[in-house]
């Protein structure tokens, strides 16, 4: 009995611990991390609807916890070292810095009126960012600061750069043409792609690019040496997104198929096609190629891909139409949970609070609750990032720009959609 009370005394010495330490952070303002949760979040997702990222942990796939942001975030991009994710913030025109060892924006940074995609180079201590109104790529460096931008033909919607930034690739709406940017200033003859194109990834030596073309259903994979289309593969009804894994393989969302075509590199063949959800979009895979996600964004989850397997493994719930993925290239953890809030860059305000533990309605969505989040051209923007009100979202698609940016989709895909896609639920 002595060694029984003995061992209940410790147990309840370690519980007034724990809450000790729990009420501690709590009154710090900082986010307290479900019970488990081994503290690699390493995969961020732009919830378009409720203005928020939600952290999901590479381990378990469980949602850490949900970062309010700006309203409207259509890309999102970790920086090489893990540290910090940016969020382009489509709805108020700002880029968000969440500072990875506090899951808090650190700091905002007007960048123009609706920044759609951001890209961070492997090898690069800057990232760039696709600025749809104002056509331009936006250089912004290691704390989100405007440093230099160009001026393209028209409306940036995708973007994606080789490892050192040297080279970007950028995809305008509308446009059958993906064009060059060199050193972020200079842009370069048109690449011809037949079609427009709406996402787009670049192997790691920067010699191949993929393109979705979603009016033929198809994948475009461009020679970046000759400027030339080499092939196009068949993949699912009107992709969106698509992301190469650690092995080579290219991963393609089919936004009206609600599934993931899976292309060899070699075959330049499809070789598998994995069902997910309702609309995917986005779509990334770790740095270990175990497991790879998918934005579904008409049910508000992401898909969790068993990589070995190629099938749906798990299904996370998140926050309100998720649109962008990215997964940060290397799993670190925090030395020393944070004693305090964030460090803000000079100028800085982050939103309020955070909300732990998988989605949330409560997280901050701006101004009122009502109006579409994808804007048709010439109606205002109220910036609340709501969702499915207001005119028939569903002729004004969203799409995917190398999983990381989003804008709407061109006039003749609308169209050519508009009579295959499902009414919602």
């Amino acid at each position: 009995m002595a060694r029984n009370g003995r061992f209940v005394r410790a147990q309840i010495t370690r519980a007034g611990m724990v809450l000790a330490a729990v009420a501690g952070l709590a009154a710090a303002g900082l986010p307290v991390l479900p019970a488990g949760a081994n503290g690699v979040g390493t995969v961020y997702v732009a919830n378009e609807g409720s203005g928020s990222v939600s952290v999901i942990e590479h381990v378990g796939n469980t949602v850490l916890v949900t970062v309010p942001v700006g309203p409207a975030p259509r890309g999102v991009a970790v920086t090489p070292d893990g540290r910090i994710a940016f969020v382009a913030n489509s709805g108020n025109g700002t880029v968000s810095a969440i500072d990875r060892d506090y899951y808090q924006v650190s700091n905002t940074t007007r960048v123009g009126k609706a920044p759609e995609a951001v890209v961070a180079p492997a090898d690069a201590t800057f990232s760039m960012v696709a600025e749809g109104p104002g056509s331009e790529i936006v250089t912004i460096d290691a704390v989100g600061a405007r440093v230099k931008a160009v001026q393209v033909p028209g409306k940036p919607i995708a973007l994606v750069a080789n490892r050192s930034g040297s080279r970007a690739y950028v995809a305008l709406e509308g446009n059958s043409n993906v064009y060059p940017v060199d050193d972020g200033d200079r842009v370069g003859a048109p690449i011809p792609m037949g079609n427009p194109v709406v996402a787009m990834a670049l192997t790691s030596d920067g010699g191949t690019l993929y393109a979705v073309v979603p009016e033929t259903n198809s994948l475009a994979i461009v020679e970046t040496g000759s400027g030339k289309i080499a092939a196009s593969v068949p993949v699912g009804l009107t992709p969106l997104g698509l992301t190469i894994a650690p092995d080579g393989r290219i991963f393609v969302s089919n936004s009206i198929s609600n599934d993931v075509t899976v292309v060899d590199p070699a075959s330049r063949k499809a070789v598998a096609t994995i069902a997910v959800g309702k609309r995917p979009v986005g779509i990334a895979i770790g740095p270990d190629g175990a497991f790879g996600y998918v934005a579904n964004n008409q049910d508000n989850t992401v898909s969790v891909i068993d990589m070995a397997r190629l099938e749906q493994s798990k299904i996370v719930n998140v926050g309100s139409r998720p649109i962008a993925i990215a997964v940060a290239p290397v799993q670190m953890v925090p030395a020393t949970r944070p004693a305090g809030p964030a460090p803000q860059a000079q100028g800085s305000k982050p939103p309020s609070g955070a909300v732990v533990g998988g989605a949330s309605e409560a997280v901050s969505r701006g101004t009122g609750a009502s109006g579409p989040s994808v804007l048709p051209k010439g109606m205002p923007n109220t910036g609340d990032g709501s969702v499915w009100s207001g005119p028939d979202p569903l002729t004004y698609l969203p799409y995917a720009g190398a999983g990381i940016g989003f804008g709407l989709v061109l006039a003749l895909v609308r169209r050519r959609v508009a009579r295959t896609i499902p009414t919602r639920d």
